[in-house]
C-alpha cells in the first residue's frame, strides 16, 4: 500500500504542476511559435546588441567619410603679460584666428578607411542576421521540447495510471486468498518504475521551460500550438546535398559576414600602405592680434592661403608593422571564414541526414507502436480470464509505453532537424515570417557586392555512407532488392524478380505472335491493384480485380491482354522501371494463377515513371501514378 500511496501523492503533485501551468499565460488562444520567435527577436538582449554593433558600425562609415570634408577651427586666447623688457613691460594681449585645412592628398587613407568601414557594417549586418537566426532557432528547438515533453509526461502518467490499476486488482486478489504474493511484488517493482519514469518526465519538462524562460522572457502557456515547418527550401533541394550546401553558402549570415570580413581587412591593408604616400592639404586663415610683433597697442591683422605637403621619411618602423599587422588581419579573416564554413557544412550534413533517417524510421517506428497497443490490449483480456500471466501483460504495457515515446521523441527531433537545416541556411527567420523592419538592405550598406564560387571557397563534401555500406540499402546484384532481404542475391542483370530477389516467372514476348507497338487494342481497362510504395506484392483481396480482364479473354480465345506496369516519380527512374516490370510481371503471374489462359496470351511490361497520370510528386499523385492497366488485343490466328 506504501507504494499506492506515493503513486496517490505523485498524482497530486501532477495535478499541482498542471494548475501551474494554467496561470502561466492569459491568452485565451494558444501562441504559435512565430509569435514566439517574433517577440525573441525583437526583444532580446542578444539580439539588441548585436543591433547596437550595427549601428556603431554605420557610425564608423560617416567618421570615415568626414576625412574627405575640410576641417575648420576657430581659435582666441587672451591673457596677461608681466615682464623686464621691452617697451611695454605689463600689458593684456588677445589674439583670434580661424583657420581652413582641406585634405587633397593623403595617399588613398580616407577612401580606403571608408570603404573597410562600409564592408565591416555588412559584417556586422550578417552578424546580426545570424543572431536572429540563432535565437530563432533556441526558441523553436525550446518551444518543441515543451511540446515534446509534455507528451512524454502525458504518456508517462497514463503508464503509471495502467500499473496502479493492476496493482490494485492484484492486491485485491492477494487479500481474497487467490492471488500470489509474488505477483503482489512483481507489480509493486513495476509500479516503482512507472512512478520513477513520472518523476523524471517531470525534471526534463521543468528544465525546458526553464530554458524557455531563459530565451524567450517568459513561461510557455499551457497550450502551444503543434509545428509542421514547411519551407521551399526543404522541400525542393533537400533529395541533393550537394545543392543544399550551395545555396546555404550564399544564404548563411555567418558564413557571409566571414566572406564580408576578409574584404573589409584588405582594404585595411590599403589603409596601411597609404601611409607611406606623402600627404597634401589646403590651409588657409585669417587673424586678428591687439597687439604687433614688438608688443606694442597695434591691432595686426594677417590672412593666409597656401597647400601644406607633408612626407614622413622614417617613423620608427610603425608604418611597416601596421602593413603586417593587416595582412594578419586578412589570414585571419579567411581563418575565420574556412571555420565558418566547416561548422555550417557540419550542421547542414548532420541535420540532412537526420531528416532521411528519422523519415525512413517514422513508418517503422509508428508500426511498433500501433502492433504493441493491439499486444497490449489483446494480453489485457487475456490476462482477465487468466490465459496470459502478469510478467506477459506488464512487459506488454511497458513495450507500448516505451514504443509509444519513441515515435514521438522521434517525430519532435524531425522537426528539430528541419529547423536546424533551416537555421544553417539562413532561412528558419524567412520561413516562420519573421523579419526585423529597422534593419537595412545589405546592397545598401555595403561598398561593393561580393561574389565567390563555393566550389572554391567551401566545396560541398559527401559525409554520409554509399549506399554499399548500408545493410539497409546494399544491393549487390542491383536487383532492386536489397540484400537484407534478398535470397537470390545473384540473379541476372536486368532480369525481373520477385520482392525476394528471386528471377520471377514471366512471360515471353516472343512466344506471342505479335509486336507490343503493333498490337491490335480491342480494349483498355483499369485494374484496381494498388501497390505499397517500393513494392510490387498483391494482396490476396485484389484477385477480384481481374474479373473484367478474364472475362474479356474467356469471350474470345483469339484475344490476349498485356499488362502495363507503371511507377510513380518518386525515387531513382531505373529503380522505377524495374519496379514497374516486376509489378507487371506479378500481375501476369497472378493472373496465370486463378484461370486456365493460355500464357502465350498474357504479355507484361513495364514502363517505369515514363508514363504518369499526374506529373508531379505528392503523396496522391504517387499513389494513383502507381498503377496497373490492362490491354486487352487481338491476337493473330495460331499457326
Amino acid at each position: 500500500m506504501n507504494t499506492l500511496k506515493t503513486a496517490a501523492a505523485l498524482f497530486t503533485v501532477c495535478v499541482s504542476c498542471n494548475s501551474l501551468a494554467q496561470t502561466i499565460s492569459d491568452s485565451t488562444n494558444a501562441p504559435t511559435l512565430e509569435d514566439y520567435v517574433r517577440k525573441v527577436v525583437t526583444t532580446n538582449p542578444e539580439v539588441q546588441a548585436s543591433y547596437r554593433q550595427l549601428q556603431v558600425a554605420m557610425s564608423d562609415v560617416d567618421i570615415a567619410r568626414g576625412g574627405f570634408r575640410p576641417q575648420i577651427d576657430a581659435l582666441a586666447s587672451s591673457s596677461y603679460t608681466d615682464r623686464n623688457f621691452g617697451l611695454e613691460q605689463e600689458f593684456a594681449g588677445h589674439t583670434a584666428e580661424i583657420a581652413l585645412t582641406q585634405m587633397l592628398y593623403d595617399g588613398f587613407l580616407t577612401s580606403s578607411e571608408v570603404k573597410r568601414f562600409k564592408q565591416a557594417q555588412v559584417v556586422r549586418l550578417f552578424e546580426l542576421f545570424n543572431e536572429i537566426e540563432q535565437k530563432a532557432l533556441e526558441t523553436s528547438q525550446a518551444y518543441l521540447d515543451v511540446q515534446l515533453f509534455r507528451e512524454q509526461l502525458r504518456l508517462a502518467e497514463e503508464n503509471l495510471i495502467t500499473h496502479v490499476d493492476v496493482f490494485k486488482q492484484i492486491e485485491e486478489s492477494v487479500q481474497a486468498g487467490v492471488g500470489r504474493r509474488a505477483d503482489l511484488e512483481q507489480i509493486s517493482g513495476r509500479l516503482s518504475l512507472a512512478e520513477s519514469n513520472v518523476l523524471t518526465e517531470l525534471s526534463n519538462l521543468h528544465d525546458v521551460t526553464a530554458r524557455f524562460l531563459r530565451i524567450v522572457g517568459e513561461k510557455p502557456a499551457p497550450e502551444l500550438e503543434p509545428v509542421n515547418v514547411s519551407s521551399a527550401y526543404l522541400d525542393v533541394n533537400v533529395t541533393d546535398i550537394k545543392t543544399l550546401l550551395n545555396n546555404a553558402y550564399v544564404t548563411n549570415p555567418q558564413f557571409n559576414a566571414a566572406i564580408y570580413n576578409i574584404d573589409a581587412q584588405r582594404y585595411g591593408v590599403q589603409s596601411a600602405k597609404s601611409l607611406y604616400h606623402p600627404r597634401v592639404d589646403l590651409t588657409a586663415s585669417y587673424g586678428a592680434n591687439t597687439r604687433d610683433q614688438a608688443a606694442l597697442n597695434n591691432t595686426i591683422i594677417e590672412a593666409s592661403v597656401g597647400i601644406n605637403f607633408s612626407y614622413n621619411l622614417y617613423n620608427g618602423g610603425s608604418d611597416a608593422a601596421a602593413i603586417r599587422q593587416a595582412l594578419s588581419q586578412v589570414d585571419l579573416a579567411k581563418d575565420l571564414r574556412d571555420k565558418a564554413c566547416i561548422d555550417m557544412r557540419q550542421t547542414v550534413q548532420i541535420a540532412y541526414n537526420d531528416i532521411i533517417n528519422i523519415s525512413d524510421q517514422l513508418p517503422s517506428l509508428n508500426a511498433h507502436r500501433l502492433s504493441s497497443d493491439r499486444v497490449r490490449t489483446a494480453y489485457m483480456d487475456q490476462f482477465t480470464i487468466g490465459e496470459r500471466s502478469l510478467l506477459d501483460l506488464l512487459d506488454s504495457e511497458n513495450e507500448y509505453y516505451e514504443s509509444s515515446r519513441a515515435y514521438r521523441e522521434a517525430q519532435f527531433t524531425l522537426e528539430k532537424a528541419r529547423v536546424r537545416l533551416l537555421a544553417a541556411s539562413g532561412n528558419l527567420a524567412q520561413t516562420l515570417g519573421v523579419k526585423r523592419s529597422d534593419v537595412p538592405e545589405v546592397l545598401e550598406l555595403a561598398e561593393e557586392k561580393v561574389t565567390f564560387d563555393p566550389n572554391y571557397v567551401c566545396p560541398a563534401q559527401r559525409t554520409h555512407f554509399e549506399d554499399d555500406a548500408n545493410i539497409l540499402k546494399r544491393d549487390s546484384d542491383r536487383d532492386g532488392i536489397v540484400d537484407l532481404w534478398d535470397d537470390c542475391n545473384d540473379s541476372t542483370p536486368g532480369a525481373a524478380v520477385d520482392d525476394f530477389g528471386c528471377e520471377a516467372a514471366k512471360v515471353d514476348p516472343k512466344a506471342s505472335e505479335f509486336t507490343i507497338d503493333n498490337a491490335n487494342i480491342i480494349n483498355t481497362i483499369k485494374v484496381n491493384i494498388e501497390f505499397a510504395s517500393n513494392s510490387s506484392k498483391i494482396r490476396d483481396e485484389y484477385a477480384a480485380s481481374l474479373n473484367d480482364v478474364i472475362a474479356a479473354l474467356e469471350q474470345d480465345e483469339n484475344t490476349g491482354v498485356i499488362i502495363h506496369g507503371h511507377a510513380s516519380l518518386d525515387g531513382d527512374a531505373s529503380y522505377n522501371q524495374r519496379l514497374s516490370e516486376r509489378r507487371a510481371n506479378a500481375v501476369a503471374s497472378m493472373l496465370m494463377s486463378i484461370t486456365d489462359i493460355e500464357p502465350r496470351r498474357i504479355t507484361a511490361v513495364g514502363y517505369g515513371e515514363t508514363r504518369p497520370l499526374i506529373d508531379e510528386e505528392s503523396e496522391s499523385a504517387n499513389k494513383r501514378n502507381r498503377r496497373i492497366e490492362a490491354s486487352i488485343i487481338q491476337l493473330p490466328p495460331s499457326q
